[in-house]
């Protein structure tokens, strides 16, 4: 993808955002039904449920929400029919890397991982620094 698809997905993304708030409000207002945004912006099949849901109700500034938010989501160029982007520049340098050193794959992740001059604690000790154990 080029970035400027990615940057026209995440205004895309932060439109859907904001009217699907608003969606919240109105639903949450009118028919008392809580919505789960975060699981709408991942979930097509929930999302599809919860525009239908609410397409059913009679409230004109509902429909034209729930019509962009379609657009958005499930239209010609949208953000669940699109394919997601690609992994990031670093992974894909891992990937190489390693399957260029064949016997080498545990080496150059042990290297290039940010936690790999960390020590290793056991499970006792780890609840021993939690906030419960601190206290007795």
């Amino acid at each position: 993808m080029s970035t400027s698809s990615l940057v026209q997905n995440a205004m895309s993304d932060n439109l859907a955002f904001s009217l699907m708030a608003r969606l919240h409000v109105i639903l949450r207002r009118q028919n008392g039904r809580v919505t789960d945004i975060e699981y709408m912006r991942i979930n097509p099949a929930y999302c599809r449920a919860i525009l239908d849901l609410a397409m059913e109700l009679p409230n004109e500034a509902l429909h034209d929400i729930c019509h962009k938010l379609e657009d958005i989501y499930f239209g010609e160029a949208g953000l669940f029919i699109l394919p997601p982007p690609t992994d990031p520049l670093l992974s894909r340098l891992v990937t190489k890397k390693s399957s260029s050193t064949s016997g080498m794959l545990v080496n150059s992740r042990v290297e290039t991982s940010p936690l790999a001059g960390m020590p290793v604690l056991d499970h006792n000790a780890m609840v021993d620094q939690t906030y419960i154990g601190r206290l007795r």
